[in-house]
């Protein structure tokens, strides 16, 4: 009687070290999401120690065998529950209160006429204004609220619809909500990331093959970054068509180059009222912030350096951006002489004997992440290293026709840009990303110049801008890294942007979806699959949503073993019918080709 009153005692006891103890592990353990991946850590582990080492003192056999099984169960069960908030999906649906948005309050101390529902309102405008542009294949009219860097997708997009014969008819536009997802600064810029929840009818078609068609009636979810320069005179770029230094009129012509005629003001770098300087799907969205504290901690000491003359690191990811998309389209139109003003010699002449022997265009080409993971300086130069990951299709044209899918499918790869400019060069006044001289600020009137016709200056110099010298894969960039003194992330930080199941959860979506139809067998199956993962199969309907669209790309970190495991799980997703369909082993067959087998 007395041993079963002291083994109910005992039990009350460990069961109140449970529940009073089991949030103190945890939270040594690094809590939920990517913290406890980024931490040093280690905390939780001797927490738990300590406890377990405890309980065999106090308790007799079995009871503490017992309870050190119970404590086990319970931390094994928290940290693959910490793993699963920190998964890359977790977030691709989430609208929050702005109030609640990290980094909002204390932007709102320091700027006190800021206008949370004007704000809301200018991206509203400029949500409609450049929907309406892209249908209509007519970037013109929303210039004035965009970046360089985006202003350039969207026209590398046009070029290569218009060598598809494509065209994107949009209707229904309707805008659910938007809200302030985040606010940071950014070096003498303030950035803003808002949410966008929309929906709307997308028919993409083209004339050159029916195959590259698509319809879908579109509910998504989105990230709408904006900029704007502290220092800003806050204007209001949304609400009028005047130029916010001179007042003057502006023509569409004018809203083309964003540039005033009459007093030469730019109208698109911040000064004067938020501009967008990105968009991102929500998945890579949520990817991306995961490894920001990796990224943040490489920033701050390029920042020091490198970037001492710079005033904000996402103008230098935008400059990237622009210019990896105008070497694109030059080696799509095998013509070199429009990019050689802002790329080196060294980098020009190893583009000239790469350039492919027959048109490649890029169908539904994204650049899902912009992100500057690195430099290293020497007495002389800086160089900065920009991960660039994007998807597209590739398709062989010639003589106005499809000749040949080169991937049957999105395909996606991160590569890694490096630019160069002098220790000493100091600040431009001009961008040759931009279209002017950043010697003298002159406009750069004929794109195959190589000098500027004002002042002389030779346009690809190092000392005023920031020069692309090499765009390497991330195999070469890892090679680098070990022979260099680099301040960097590693490309395994990369890697870790995703947990193997994200990327096997984004494939085997790519692979239920491959034939267009989500039927209940279909849906049935993309549920066990989810639920295994430990996922709510309430969020497969975006996944699903941006796969019939276009917009979902095959997605493998670089590590083989990684891209093994997960070419197992989409194989044996493919194969639970036990009908593997042409659509899928099209994708499985191209998967290995390129992600198992490429050297």
């Amino acid at each position: 009687m007395k041993r079963n009153k002291i083994t109910k005692i005992v039990l009350i006891v460990l069961l109140f070290l449970l529940i009073a103890g089991v949030e103190l592990l945890f939270a040594r353990a690094g809590g939920g999401g990517s913290s406890s991946r980024n931490s040093g850590g280690g905390g939780g582990g001797l927490g738990a120690l300590y406890l377990i080492f405890y309980l065999i003192q106090i308790l007799p056999f079995p009871l503490n065998i017992i309870a050190i099984g119970i404590i086990i169960f319970v931390l094994f069960k928290g940290s693959r529950q910490a793993r699963n908030n920190g998964s890359a999906f977790r977030t691709v649906q989430g609208v929050k209160d702005s109030g609640s948005a990290e980094g909002y309050t204390d932007f709102v101390i320091q700027n006190p006429d800021f206008d949370e529902g004007v704000f809301i309102e200018k991206v509203k405008t400029a949500f409609i204004a450049i929907e309406t542009a892209w249908a209509e294949k007519k970037i013109a009219g929303a210039r004035r609220y965009i970046t360089d860097g985006v202003y350039q997708r969207f026209l590398t997009q046009i070029k290569m619809m218009d060598l598809l014969k494509q065209t994107d008819e949009i209707s229904d536009i309707r805008i659910i909500n938007i809200w302030i997802d985040k606010v940071e600064e950014d070096g003498e810029y303030d950035v803003i990331h808002a949410g966008v929840h929309a929906s709307m009818k997308d028919f993409f078609k083209s004339e050159l093959s029916a195959s590259l068609n698509s319809r879908v009636d579109d509910e998504f979810i989105e990230y709408w970054s904006f900029i704007r320069r502290k220092s800003s005179k806050n204007k209001d770029l949304y609400g009028t068509v005047t130029c916010p230094n001179c007042n003057a009129p502006l023509t569409e012509e004018h809203l083309d180059v964003v540039k005033c005629p009459f007093c030469g003001t730019l109208l698109n770098n911040g000064e004067y009222d938020w501009i967008l300087s990105e968009i991102t799907q929500a998945n890579d969205y949520a990817s991306s912030r995961r490894s920001v504290r990796k990224i943040e901690s490489i920033v701050s000491k390029v920042s020091k350096g490198s970037l001492s003359e710079e005033s904000a690191v996402q103008l230098i990811e935008d400059k990237a951006s622009n210019g990896y998309l105008q070497i694109l389209t030059a080696r799509t139109m095998r013509d070199l002489r429009g990019i050689k003003r802002f790329i080196s010699s060294a980098y020009a002449e190893k583009l000239e004997q790469s350039l492919p022997a027959e048109t490649i265009a890029y169908n539904r080409l994204f650049l899902n992440d912009v992100t500057l993971i690195g430099a290293s300086r020497t007495e002389e130069m800086n160089k900065l290293f920009i991960s660039i990951r994007s998807s597209f299709q590739r398709i062989l044209v010639k003589d106005g026709k499809l000749k040949k899918k080169l991937n049957p499918f999105i395909i996606s790869k991160t590569e890694i840009m490096v630019m160069k400019k002098k220790v000493n060069g100091g600040r431009p006044k001009g961008s040759l990303y931009a279209g002017t001289c950043p010697a003298c600020g002159a406009a750069v009137e004929d794109p195959f110049a190589e000098k500027c016709p004002f002042c002389g200056t030779e346009y690809n110099r190092e000392d005023k801008e920031w020069i692309i010298d090499d765009i390497l894969t991330m195999e070469e960039y890892a090679a680098m890294q070990g022979r260099t003194d680099t301040t960097a992330v590693k490309p395994d930080i990369l890697d870790a942007i995703y947990d193997v199941k994200d990327y096997a959860l984004n494939n085997i979506m790519m692979i239920i979806a491959a034939d267009g139809v989500y039927d209940r067998r279909e849906k049935e199956l993309a549920e066990t699959t989810a639920r295994k993962f430990g996922y709510k199969p309430d969020m497969l309907q975006p996944l699903f949503a941006q796969a019939a669209a276009g917009r979902l790309s095959i997605k493998m970190p670089e590590d083989q073993k990684k891209r093994a495991k997960i070419y197992s799980l989409m194989v044996k997703t493919a194969m639970a019918d036990n009908n593997l369909s042409s659509e899928e082993k099209a994708i499985l067959d191209q998967v290995k080709e390129l992600y198992l087998t490429a050297s």
